[in-house]
């Protein structure tokens, strides 16, 4: 079986015209939502980069166990089963946190094609030119810094003559799996991870987009957000930033639209599994913040907060081989259920204990009882204070619980309330202390440190 997987950074359910949105920011995805699986009720489960991809390579929960790192020597991810099965493996990727700074995913990829440069990855120093500050440091994030630069002024460094939009990232990926497709289109057990950066920040769509999305704007360029309080930016900066974003994600359909024509150029996009996701969303200006998390600018450390859905909520197509007509999926998914997903697709048998559950009955119209009630969604699990918050998700309920031992849950009806603005935790403690109660239980199942458990014992216990 062909396996052509599809990631992409940061890109919002809500932005996607397949999920409601007016404006066509989408036009290539929605085609492909419409001949695929669309899961309406998708949510991330580890978070954010770097522990999302591991989720998805190994069908585990990492968060009850640890954060962001290195793939652990131990973890069997998808290449390395796939690798064992016979299956040709090829990474092709922009992101730079994937296999830099030694984080390894590119483990059990027969071979791995890396596009350097972007946010972080000073691949080439530049330094008879100048640095450049692209916004005022107040209002960009800060907790970084390179050769005494934040991230923003950092990536127009070095990626100062990527002025074409046939130069970017997104674009530079999409046109080296072209190749691929077109040099690998006679191999029949394939599996092609493609890896976009895009929509992550810094938002450096072409100009063009900008011209038709914020065309009055005279400030600076509004590419990378503060993560923290919205209330730093003007009216018309908020503007840029979301226009920004919005092109970025007008670009990364653009090219993503690329590679699914050049599968059917080639003949072989009908008889292919391909999977489209992305890892999480991020704040625009929503709820008074910006950037997919909150950094203290003293400490320069996440601060937690609770997450919602413009982070949570996520985008996942599924289309099967010989698939026509777009179905639309209700259950509640997690990305720990795809690598259990296209084994059982593929025929194949491993000796792995998956914490994930096969899409498969789902993908083939069984009336069979979905097992997944609820989505966990967190950075990771802590066992002291302030810890992370986890967003505890059904279809009708959702419930954030983390902070300090002594600040309550949030829970919101998402059946009289979908964009989670009133917390109705006082009137429904029962409500969430049975939620609270299962995402103990789920973390025991999962082995979970006791004394992590032990966080959220105060909290049940208030919840009578």
């Amino acid at each position: 079986m062909r396996m052509i997987f599809l990631m992409v950074d940061t890109l919002r359910y809500d932005h996607l015209g397949a999920a409601g949105n007016p404006n066509s920011y989408t036009p290539e995805l929605d085609r492909l939502a419409e001949q695929s699986f669309f899961f309406e009720n998708y949510y991330i489960s580890s978070f954010p980069t770097v522990p999302n991809r591991e989720d998805i390579m190994c069908g585990t929960y990492s968060f009850p166990d640890h954060g962001w790192g290195p793939l652990p020597p131990e973890a069997v991810p998808a290449a390395q089963i796939l690798s064992d099965k016979k299956y040709i493996c090829q990474l092709i990727t922009d992101t730079p946190h994937l296999i830099g700074r030694g984080h390894g995913y590119h483990r059990g990829f027969h071979a791995y094609h890396w596009m350097r440069g972007n946010e972080c990855d000073t691949y080439l120093t530049r330094l008879n030119h100048e640095f450049k500050q692209v916004m005022p440091h107040e209002k960009t994030r800060m907790d970084e810094s390179y050769f005494g630069h934040p991230l923003v002024d950092l990536h127009y460094w070095i990626n100062e003559e990527r002025t074409w939009e046939e130069e970017s990232f997104v674009a530079q990926t999409a046109k080296t799996v072209s190749k691929w497709i077109e040099d690998n289109s006679k191999v029949k057990d394939v599996f092609l991870w493609v890896d976009d950066f895009e929509c992550h920040e810094p938002w450096v769509p072409p100009q063009y987009y900008l011209d038709r999305l914020n065309p009055k704007y005279k400030g600076f360029p509004v590419a990378y957000p503060n993560y923290g309080p919205s209330s730093v930016y003007t009216k018309a900066e908020l503007r840029n930033m979301q226009a920004r974003y919005a092109g970025e994600v007008c670009l990364t359909s653009k090219w993503i639209g690329h590679i699914l024509r050049k599968l059917q150029d080639v003949g072989i996009y009908d008889e292919s599994l391909i999977v489209f996701q992305a890892d999480h969303g991020t704040y625009l200006g929503d709820r008074g913040r910006t950037g997919k998390f909150q950094l203290d600018r003293k400490t320069k450390k996440i601060v937690p907060w609770p997450q919602y859905d413009e982070i949570n909520h996520i985008p996942l197509m599924i289309k099967l081989p010989g698939q026509k007509k777009g179905v639309r999926v209700k259950e509640i998914v997690q990305p720990v259920d795809l690598l259990p997903t296209i084994l059982d697709l593929a025929g194949l048998k491993v000796d792995l204990d998956f914490h994930g559950h096969s899409l498969k009955p789902l993908l083939q119209g069984r009336k069979a009882k979905w097992p997944r009630k609820y989505a966990y969604s967190t950075f990771s699990i802590q066992p002291d204070e302030p810890n992370f918050w986890t967003t505890v998700t059904t279809k009708d309920w959702s419930m954030n619980v983390g902070g300090y031992q002594d600040e309550d849950p949030e829970l919101f009806d998402l059946r009289k309330d979908p964009g989670q603005k009133r917390n109705i935790v006082k009137s429904k403690k029962k409500i969430a202390g049975r939620m609270l109660k299962d995402y103990i239980k789920f973390l025991e199942s999962v082995d979970t440190d006791a004394e992590k458990v032990a966080f959220y014992e105060p909290a049940l216990r208030r919840m009578g």
